[in-house]
């Protein structure tokens, strides 16, 4: 299933949510339009590599993971649902505090995936036709928005819980929209995470698929804790006014 819009009321344009997406896509195109070599050098240059945070080296790449990508579509993916559910956060923290709810989420999962790699990982023995190589998933870099773009998903859930999305699925071979609750979405997307994090605990070596899953927990984990605290101080900051017909009741977020 894959989202493809939100259905809710937007007072003004989501700037900060286009922004963050210009970034994202400039930032990987800049390196991959460089050849390959250039590209897989950013990776392990920028990328968050938890043995060298845990020894405190390289913490920027906290920040500097966020907006790297491994290939078009996990940058596909992790822009396409911060362009379906970033503006209607944005809409109601207002600019400035739906920033600091990116960035802090970002780094919380970034926490949250060096604190199960260090306690849980184990070297993964890949076999080959020539021998085999040990991978290390300290060593490996993680990179991606995806951390910060699932404590979205979970302030969403918080701000926005009667919302409605439109999601592309399919009925035997034909692609078909529906219609489902929000609520209903993130719930199930998270659980998938959640049974997928468990799984690769308990089967690392066949379940390795380079999905940092624990890093999403933790983003949407902190982005649901953030959006409890300071989406109540953004509800004050609201006025509520009425459509010319007397009907329509809406909120114009203050900043």
């Amino acid at each position: 299933m894959i989202p493809v819009r939100e259905l809710s009321r937007k007072p003004r344009a989501p700037i900060m949510t286009w922004m963050l997406i210009s970034v994202n896509v400039v930032v990987f195109l800049y390196f991959y339009l460089q050849g390959y070599e250039v590209f897989e050098q950013a990776i392990w240059t920028l990328g968050l590599i938890p043995w060298s945070i845990l020894k405190g080296e390289r913490l920027y790449t906290m920040i500097t993971s966020m907006f790297m990508h491994g290939s078009f579509e996990h940058l596909l993916g992790n822009m396409l649902y911060l362009y379906v559910f970033g503006p209607g956060v944005e809409n109601r923290l207002g600019r400035t505090r739906f920033l600091g709810l990116y960035v802090a989420s970002g780094i919380l999962a970034d926490i949250m995936h060096i604190l199960m790699e260090a306690l849980f990982s184990e070297p993964i023995v890949v076999y080959g036709p020539f021998g085999y190589s040990v991978i290390d998933p300290l060593k490996i870099p993680c990179v991606g928005a995806s951390g910060a773009i699932s404590g979205i998903l979970g302030a969403y859930l918080v701000l926005m819980p009667n919302a409605m999305l439109d999601i592309l699925t399919a009925i035997g071979p034909f692609p078909v929209v529906v219609r489902v609750p929000a609520i209903a979405f993130i719930t199930l997307w998270f659980f998938y995470q959640l049974y997928m994090g468990v799984l690769s605990l308990a089967l690392p070596a066949p379940f390795f698929s380079g999905v940092a899953f624990w890093a999403h927990i933790g983003g949407w984990i902190g982005g649901l804790i953030i959006a409890l605290s300071i989406g109540k101080k953004a509800r004050k900051a609201r006025r509520v006014r009425v459509d010319y017909a007397g009907r329509v009741w809406y909120e114009i977020p203050v900043e």
